[in-house]
């Protein structure tokens, strides 16, 4: 039987001010199951950013609600969220001073005292973290030595160390060449099927997220679709929201053709 991970009812997505509130997407409903990998898909300006920090808590939702293991995230403090999700955004903010192991060492935080000190529970959290995203050899170098792809793998690392079931990612290869687009996808799928988290995350590889995800979240205008990639109704949406003259959604392969 399959167990909810990540729930949204009738939710309100968007952004205001005192004098005005602008709804990018409405009645979002949907449910998310642990260790599924799902791939939100959408036109540029479609509210998959707004949708992903609404749901941790970086922006209020203007209506609705949000549950993670059932848990209300409007009722959770900062500290108790951190133990529930963890968050890969586009813009990075490492400090560049710092190793890797040290970097993804700071996804421990929310489970360290107020000293910080690292438990042998931490470390092995951290190693297991590094094998599951290949960065072990990486251990060593400082994190601007690193290249774009070596660079997400450790953001995924740290994310990954900080143990929370539901995890979820921000355009992760959105300057990564293909090869490291490839291996993304496929360290993200890993991590579910052997840890049983729940990963979401927008893209733009299309013909990635329809090989590697159990399903796909659609938004387009203002509306939002979740199914198997090889869902009849998931197909005939892709085709609306992406096909133009440059680019079509062959049925035959489930893939795009450009």
């Amino acid at each position: 039987m399959t167990q909810s991970a990540l729930k949204s009812t009738a939710l309100d997505i968007g952004f205001g001010t005192s004098k005005k509130t602008t709804c990018i997407c409405r009645q979002v409903s949907f449910n998310l199951n642990k260790g599924e990998l799902v791939c939100l898909l959408g036109r540029n300006g479609s509210g998959k950013s707004t949708l992903l920090k609404t749901l941790s808590k970086i922006l209020p939702p203007l209506s609705g609600s949000i549950e993670i293991y059932e848990k209300n995230i409007k009722n959770v403090s900062s500290k108790e969220l951190a133990l529930l999700i963890s968050v890969v955004l586009t813009e990075k903010t490492l400090e560049t001073s710092l190793t890797v192991y040290e970097t993804i060492a700071l996804g421990r935080q929310p489970h360290t005292n107020w000293i910080g000190k690292l438990s042998n529970n931490d470390i092995n959290h951290i190693e297991a973290s590094m094998a599951l995203t290949e960065t072990k050899d990486l251990s060593n170098k400082l994190t601007h030595q690193l290249s774009d792809g070596q660079l997400q793998r450790v953001m995924i690392a740290r994310a990954l160390a900080q143990d929370t079931p539901v995890i979820l990612l921000d355009e992760p290869t959105s300057h990564l060449d293909i090869h490291h687009k490839i291996n993304t996808f496929r360290i993200l799928s890993k991590i579910c099927k052997k840890t049983q988290k729940t990963v979401l995350i927008s893209t733009h590889e299309i013909n990635l997220a329809l090989k590697n995800s159990d399903r796909l979240l659609l938004i387009d205008q203002s509306e939002l679709s979740i199914g198997k990639p090889n869902d009849t109704k998931i197909q005939k949406r892709l085709t609306t929201i992406f096909n133009s003259e440059d680019i079509r959604y062959d049925l035959n392969t489930n893939q795009f053709v450009f």
